[in-house]
């Protein structure tokens, strides 16, 4: 009995350590090669794995793509939630909650590009790949939430609330692959505090309550 559980205890080992291979080779020969030139063969070369035990994992190479972009989105979100409710005024709080999605990009060179091609991808094809535009809409939501939170006692509906987290998500994402692109793809600065504080106290500055007049009339 020990020794069956013994022998199940390596098995798992080794498919998790197979599958956590097959995770790095795919994020890392993704970033290098492109999404659209990448193949199965190309990532189970860089795993040291072979095919059936890509498919003991994944069903096809779009399920790998959806594990990536699920898990980056899953860091992206935990990194907002931990940051955004900290800070004195609105400002301070959108600015910490953008921080946090930069500091997890600016670390992240291979998720930046992930999510810039998969992003054009649904753009294209706006009807296929559904479950890839759930965790689009799923991260979105998020930021969306976090935006709420941190102008708590603003008037934010739901449809501000996501062009706020749409300008936030493109903002992060975009600078940072826009910098690696002018900088010919080797690298990425992250974006000085001063931009990030100013866009973020613009932000909070539009969303401010109008303030009544001294005279006592209604806000224009």
């Amino acid at each position: 009995m020990a020794e069956a559980a013994l022998r199940q205890n390596r098995a798992n080992r080794r498919r998790a350590q197979s599958f956590e291979h097959l995770v790095q080779a795919g994020l890392a020969v993704i970033a290098r090669r492109g999404l659209y030139e990448t193949t199965i063969e190309h990532i189970t070369e860089a795993a040291d794995v072979g095919k059936g035990t890509f498919y003991a994992h994944f069903p096809s190479k779009e399920d790998l793509v959806h594990h990536l972009i699920r898990h980056g989105f899953d860091e992206l979100i935990a990194a907002g939630r931990a940051e955004a409710p900290v800070g004195r005024t609105p400002a301070d709080r959108l600015a910490g909650l953008i921080r946090a999605q930069v500091r997890v990009l600016s670390r992240r060179r291979d998720l930046v590009i992930l999510l810039h091609q998969v992003r054009g991808v649904l753009i294209l094809q706006p009807e296929a790949r559904q479950r890839l535009r759930r965790e689009y809409q799923r991260y979105v939501q998020s930021l969306a939430e976090a935006c709420r939170q941190a102008l708590k006692g603003r008037r934010l509906g739901p449809a501000e609330a996501r062009d706020l987290a749409c300008a936030i998500a493109g903002f992060a994402a975009g600078t940072l692959s826009f910098d690696m692109l002018v900088r010919g793809g080797r690298s990425m600065q992250t974006p000085p505090g001063r931009l990030i504080k100013a866009f973020a106290s613009g932000i909070a500055a539009h969303y401010a309550p109008a303030r009544r007049p001294a005279d006592g009339s209604r806000p224009r």
